[in-house]
């Protein structure tokens, strides 16, 4: 196998030497390559994020960023089977800041050489040429003057700027001033006013017993965002579409007047330590991210030590690590918690019945035993006790002259029909019936349908997309013109976390959580802060007591007799 596997690389090689020298008979056959203007720092190093696009090949995407192919492969082991569109590929800053500028044929003396040669930069509809010009690290003006514009600022969507290679580029960010006039990038000015804000800071003022801290809302919050990107060498699509909302949210910062400056660090294969020590942690004033439980709680201490907010944007089990840091915010819902919301959903339902009949049906030795149990408890501490609990035989237990509140608990859609259709054939009245189940519910595709709107069925959603919702519809049309592909849940969950806590942090959120003792301080982020409804997912924290932040805020999805679907 192993001597199988040499002989594949070696392959390989060959096949790629032989494209190599084949290659300049077929130029001018090939897919001209744009340079990308998406550049991450992997392991504090700067690199292009190339998306490889139909037509393009190995040799025509090394030359355009003056890389060997074996260099390019080894730093992308996904290309070991072959190019394909739609790969991401990692490609060093270093190499196309190296390279040498062709001669022309016969250079006149009163012509200018190009300094060092450029790449092509593609205006994009949300773009200034402040902002371009502070992405490569060069002035406006000298992006005028290489590209021959004579018309001061005169930049539109879709046009084509050459940005001339005399420094370093600077890793992706996106920085805003709300003391610039914004440009529209389809009406541009040719001399936009200056316009002056107040850069005094907000006047000290009191909320309750306590002095609030001082919040200078013109600052420039400096955001960190860990990302593994390149997992095992092949970017990990769900986290690169966490990272396309990540960047539409910070988008809609800047037209709020927000003043970020992120900075995107590809954690994938790095030395944790070595990142917690570099500058971009130590100068931030947020940390969102690592993902992951284990990376995550490297982080912990670090947000002690700086008394900074350290966000855990989708995993769960980071829950537990509450208790260790006061400046820890949790975003998504543990199993406990999800077992929390929907007890608080079912006891709004048990106060306006009379004397309910309170079933529990799930199966106490599958993956929901724990949670069946989570949830009686969480019932109990509301005053709500089950009658009857157990695997689907307690629907026998059903009463014609009480309401019946059922809970179904499964993440099997077999156990579902079976419970479904035990629960319809008992010829209860539907009135006297309101059915409770859990998110994997509303993923099951073979179910009678009917018998959710039948039965009334509320569904505990950790969170939920409505369609309906108009700025729901304008993420999506914006996602589409921006990515050509539709928003996944991490896309939403991108945008729901980066717009959320970034615009926490032009509000203040540092001052505040510096001050985790605070009483006031803490219920003014509460009462503030951190309650919204977004995109996707709902957010209303709660302190851990000594400890961080969780969300407790869940949707419920309810399907009504009258065949229509709503959300809370």
């Amino acid at each position: 196998m192993k001597a199988k596997s040499i002989i594949h690389r070696l392959a390989l090689r060959s096949a790629i030497v032989l494209m190599m020298a084949a290659a300049p008979a077929l130029a001018l056959s090939q897919v001209k390559i744009t340079i990308s203007d998406q550049i991450v720092s992997v392991k504090g190093e700067k690199m292009y994020v190339h998306n490889v696009n139909k037509g393009e090949t190995i040799y025509s995407i090394c030359k355009a960023y003056n890389i060997t192919a074996d260099e390019l492969q080894r730093l992308n082991p996904i290309i070991s089977d072959g190019l394909k569109a739609g790969q991401l590929l990692y490609i060093p800053v270093k190499y196309l800041l190296s390279a040498k500028p062709e001669e022309p044929e016969e250079v006149q003396p009163d012509q200018q050489q190009e300094p060092q040669g450029y790449l092509t930069h593609k205006v994009k509809w949300y773009e200034d040429l402040d902002e371009i010009a502070e992405k490569y690290g060069i002035s406006p003006e000298e992006i005028l003057a290489f590209n021959n514009i004579k018309k001061k600022r005169k930049v539109k969507t879709g046009m084509e700027l050459k940005i001339p290679l005399k420094q370093k580029t600077e890793p992706y960010t996106i920085e805003t001033d709300p003391s610039q006039n914004t440009t529209d990038p389809d009406n541009p000015q040719t001399d936009p006013e200056v316009v002056e804000t107040d850069t005094t800071t907000t006047p000290e003022y009191t909320y309750g017993n306590y002095t609030m801290p001082v919040v200078d809302k013109t600052k420039t919050r400096i955001i960190s965002l860990l990302l593994p990107l390149n997992s095992e060498g092949k970017a990990n699509g769900n986290y690169m579409d966490f990272y396309s909302g990540a960047l539409m949210a910070l988008e809609q910062i800047k037209r709020d007047g927000g003043n970020i400056h992120l900075n995107v660090i590809d954690y994938a294969s790095a030395d944790l330590a070595s990142i917690a020590e570099s500058d971009k942690i130590e100068d931030a004033d947020m940390l969102i991210g690592p993902i992951r439980y284990d990376a995550l709680k490297e982080f912990v201490g670090v947000a002690n030590r700086l008394r900074i907010p350290l966000i855990s944007p989708l995993d769960a089990a980071a829950d537990s690590l509450l208790k260790e840091s006061p400046y820890l915010f949790q975003a998504a819902l543990s199993k406990k918690r999800q077992a929390e919301a929907m007890a608080e959903m079912i006891a709004e339902k048990y106060r306006t019945c009379q004397n309910p009949n309170v079933i529990l049906v799930y199966n106490s030795e599958s993956s929901m035993g724990a949670q069946g149990d989570m949830l009686k408890s969480a019932l109990e501490e509301r005053g709500i006790y089950v009658d009857n609990a157990g695997g689907i035989g307690a629907l026998a237990n059903m009463r014609r002259d009480r309401e019946n509140i059922v809970v179904i608990l499964t993440t099997a859609e077999s156990y579902a029909a079976e419970a479904l259709r035990n629960l319809d054939i008992k010829m209860i009245p539907p009135e006297k019936v309101i059915l409770f189940a859990n998110s994997r519910w509303k993923n099951f595709e073979t179910l009678d349908m009917n018998l959710y709107f039948k039965y009334n069925m509320q569904i505990c959603m950790p969170y939920n997309v409505d369609l309906d919702r108009e700025e729901v519809k304008q993420f999506i049309r914006r996602y589409r013109s921006l990515y050509n592909r539709e928003p996944s849940a991490n896309a939403f969950s991108g945008f729901d976390i980066v717009y959320l806590f970034c615009r926490n942090s032009v509000l203040g959120m540092r001052e505040y959580a510096e001050n985790p003792f605070n009483a006031t301080a803490s219920g003014y982020m509460e009462n503030n802060l951190l309650q919204h409804n977004m995109l996707q997912q709902k957010f209303k924290f709660v302190k851990y007591p000594g400890g961080g932040w969780f969300n407790t805020a869940a949707t419920q999805v309810s399907f009504n007799p009258d065949y229509t679907i709503t959300s809370r």
